[in-house]
């Protein structure tokens, strides 16, 4: 049916009443458009605004004509502006649109965070233009100076009206040029509407309006869209129909309130879909006036938000754990310094410049120093002793070892293990932690282990010899009994005889005698082979007596090694004496050397091996390495010493001694000696 609408001139601010028939249709759609709560703005390609709506003039303070033309850089001032809406052009030509937040200046000067939605559009004149829609912008009430203007206007125009009548009847041509004026403004009206039209239709958000009641008037595609449900559907349903569960009752009447007072509102509620899904939205609600500025209803923007609320949650999710984190760091920080201070090694760090930067209380202690007083010091003047290991380490960039002797401003002397540790940080710097570890009480106990152990280790030799001694004695005691009452040819024979079993006893203590000289400790070349044969024999009547059966397979020419011959003849005898006692009623020992390349302190090394192995009970796999430790035995009176003081010698040769073992299949045991260079 034909109405009236109020034709707004696109270059002035004078507004003309003038009536041409119109769709209902157009009519809502004019009312929604300039009724909208958030400034909608029309570029071309470049940038350049064709449409300015009444929102833009009141939230930016820039009339419509004089914004049409003009690049939509003009919109706000500043750089950052400019670079931010160029971004945007550039994104809608390359993707077809764009959704974001831009800060925006309103015409109060205020500048407020805005939810800018951009989307090409191609409409019916064949020509692309950018539709860009701002969101969240707090709308400022229209400006009460536009009322007053009109007023005065048509009071003029009353008190100018029969002056005005005489010029309309002075000229009719003036009159039909004005019609025409006015009908290509309203064609350019009608023009505009359908614009606005299909520009409603290609926003993202839902925009619907509603009349005083809460009944819905107005339902654009995008509304469709969003919720599923038709325009035809929900023309004329309750508005609120689409909000999920229990209304909040304090929300809507916030709203409701804003809204009677002529107020916009923005908010956020969970709405449903026609699918029966739900989805948080936020929601911006302006009221509609109708020409004599009365409220007819309201018009709401919706935006999905989901995708909001799902980073919103992430980022406190994740700041949830960030705080975790740096809780626990914080206490990992406060148990490391805890354990690092309590530790019984001195531990320092120490710069490029070998200057101390950190040390721990025990650092302190072994040098006895207040610990306050080492940061910032030199470690040339703190130590001497081991400024050579932090100069090695820095300019080798590796890690560095040696023991050396302190002495305390009190006079006592101490054992230190020195270990230069290369630390390299974030920055490329190089550091050290410098780490001292004070042995002397251990190479004290270490000294009272090896002869506790070689004392014991020739208590057991001793007994075993003692039979290989009584057996020549008790023969000698028997050819001097018969040499009472013998020849002179028998008696010759006889102390022959007993001469041999003197030269036998003289043997076996030679023997026993080189497995320990007091004092001798001197470093030669060492043939395995010949210190296996002098064991061996040593051992002879307690392998006998157990029946025990000796298998040898020396390597001929093996290479030489330098160490301590009565260090090695105490390993070799620990290693068969625990044989003997692994195979009580009798068995196999089988002794070998050979030459193989093995793999000690990273390096590969030519060693001489010696292995031992029995045929015995064998060790179970979790004992395998504690048969290594001090004090730790499985015999029933076992001292835990043998192993333990065998490793050490062996490793204080540079070598190794380890075990391999099968429960129920024996075990041997692996001596390997580094060769010495010039053998």
């Amino acid at each position: 049916m034909p109405s009236q609408i109020q034709k707004v001139s696109a270059s002035t601010d004078t507004v003309h009443a003038h009536t041409f028939p119109v769709d209902e249709r157009m009519r809502v759609y004019a009312h929604v458009f300039e009724a909208i709560g958030q400034p909608l703005i029309v570029t071309d390609l470049t940038g350049s605004i064709v449409y300015w709506n009444g929102s833009a003039e009141t939230v930016f303070g820039k009339r419509r004509g004089e914004m049409v033309g003009r690049s939509v850089m003009a919109v706000a001032d500043g750089d950052e502006w400019r670079l931010k809406i160029t971004h945007v052009l550039e994104e809608v030509g390359q993707q077809g649109q764009w959704n974001g937040e831009l800060m925006v200046q309103r015409s109060d000067g205020v500048q407020a965070s805005a939810v800018v939605n951009a989307r090409l559009w191609h409409h019916e004149r064949d020509q692309d233009s950018i539709v860009i829609l701002v969101t969240g912008i707090n709308r400022q009430k229209r400006s009460e100076s536009y009322t007053g203007r009109r007023v005065i206007r048509r009071r003029r125009r009353n008190a100018d009206l029969p002056r005005r009548f005489k010029r309309r009847l002075s000229g009719v041509h003036r009159a039909n040029r004005r019609l025409r004026r006015e009908i290509a403004e309203y064609r350019r009206n009608e023009q505009e509407l359908r614009f606005q039209a299909k520009l409603l239709a290609t926003v993202s958000q839902a925009v619907l309006a509603t009349d005083t009641s809460g009944v819905i008037t107005y339902w654009s595609p995008s509304a469709e869209r969003m919720f599923g449900w038709s325009a035809a559907e929900m023309i004329g349903a309750i508005g609120f129909y689409l909000v999920a569960g229990l209304p909040d009752l304090e929300l809507i009447g916030a709203m409701r309130a804003a809204i009677g007072a002529g107020k916009p509102w923005e908010g956020e509620f969970m709405l449903r879909r026609r699918d029966g899904t739900v989805f948080p939205a936020y929601a911006a609600i302006s009221p509609i006036f109708d020409e004599q500025n009365r409220r007819i209803g309201a018009v709401g923007v919706v935006s999905d938000i989901t995708e909001r609320k799902r980073d919103q949650q992430a980022l406190a999710d994740a700041n949830v754990r960030l705080q975790a984190a740096n809780a626990d760091l914080q206490l990992s920080h406060d148990l490391l310094h805890t354990i690092v201070d309590n530790l019984d090694d001195g531990l320092a760090l120490i710069d490029s410049q070998r200057v101390i930067q950190v040390v721990n209380r025990q650092f302190a202690r072994l040098l006895e120093m207040p610990p306050e007083h080492l940061p910032g010091a030199s470690c040339d003047d703190v130590c001497p002793v081991v400024a050579p290991i932090v100069a090695r380490t820095l300019s080798g960039g590796v890690k560095s070892f040696e023991r050396v002797s302190h002495a305390h401003p009190s006079g006592e002397v101490i054992t230190l293990d020195v270990y230069g540790i290369p630390l390299r940080d974030a920055s490329g710097a190089q550091r050290v932690v410098l780490r001292l570890v004070d042995v002397t009480e251990r190479l004290q106990l270490e000294a009272i282990m090896r002869q506790n152990e070689r004392l014991a280790a020739s208590g057991r030799l001793a007994a075993a010899v003692a039979h290989e001694i009584n057996t020549p004695l008790q023969s000698i005691q028997n050819y001097l009994y018969l040499l009472r009452s013998s020849s002179v040819e028998q008696s010759t024979a006889f102390l022959d005889l007993a001469s041999s079993e003197i030269t036998r006893v003289s043997t076996l203590l030679h023997r026993l005698l080189d497995l320990h000289r007091p004092g001798d400790r001197s470093i030669e070349l060492i043939d395995s082979n010949a210190i296996i044969e002098r064991v061996v024999l040593l051992l002879g009547s307690a392998l006998r007596g157990c029946s025990i059966r000796v298998e040898q397979e020396l390597a001929p020419d093996l290479p030489r090694f330098l160490g301590q011959r009565d260090a090695l003849m105490q390993v070799l005898l620990n290693l068969l004496l625990n044989a003997i006692d692994a195979m009580p009623c009798g068995g196999a020992l089988r002794i070998t050397t050979r030459r193989a390349l093995e793999t000690i302190d990273q390096s590969a090394r030519w060693c001489v091996q010696i292995i031992v192995a029995d045929n015995g009970p064998g060790i179970a796999f979790d004992l395998q390495e504690r048969i290594f430790d001090p004090f730790f035995t499985t015999k029933p009176h076992g001292s835990g010493l043998g192993l333990a003081v065998s490793r050490q010698l062996v490793e204080q040769h540079g070598g190794s001694l380890r075990v391999q073992s099968t429960p129920g299949n024996g075990a041997t045991f692996i001596v390997s000696l580094p060769v010495a260079e010039d053998a």
